[in-house]
């Protein structure tokens, strides 16, 4: 691929993902947080609700709590994963995201989530999960 093609395909994935925040906390921090929120890049704030926040809380092993960076991300891909896939890593992730659609886990850090199951992923965990979109330049 040539160089002006990746630079025009990375300022324009800059632009697709300008609602992600400047910097991920940890559920661990949110829950101590009176007001759970992250600053964006494009300047504005996202708040999480505490419920949300507590439900995954019970998922996870509390020696997580400080490795479960939010909001989970969601990882499409121009591509890479084929149609309506989409790729969720880290192992604490990996864990929330299998509980919460049931299913099994084949890789203890990487897990691959279809279009149906998005739908409830995202219904059950609106504010703690975030889509964001990359390019394969293989």
């Amino acid at each position: 691929m040539h160089d002006r093609t990746i630079r025009i395909l990375s300022k324009h994935l800059k632009s697709l993902n300008i609602h992600l925040p400047e910097e991920r906390k940890t559920l661990k921090y949110l829950l101590s947080e009176e007001k759970p929120r992250i600053k964006l890049r494009d300047g504005s704030t996202h708040t999480f609700k505490k419920a949300e926040l507590k439900k995954l809380a019970e998922i996870l092993p509390e020696s997580m709590h400080s490795r479960l960076r939010l909001p989970i991300y969601i990882e499409l891909s121009s591509g890479r994963y084929g149609r309506g896939t989409a790729r969720i890593i880290g192992e604490p992730e990996v864990l929330v995201v299998a509980k919460v659609l049931g299913k099994e886990i084949a890789k203890k850090d990487e897990i691959y989530v279809y279009k149906p199951e998005l739908r409830i992923l995202r219904k059950e965990l609106p504010t703690t999960t975030q889509y964001i979109f990359t390019f394969d330049v293989g």
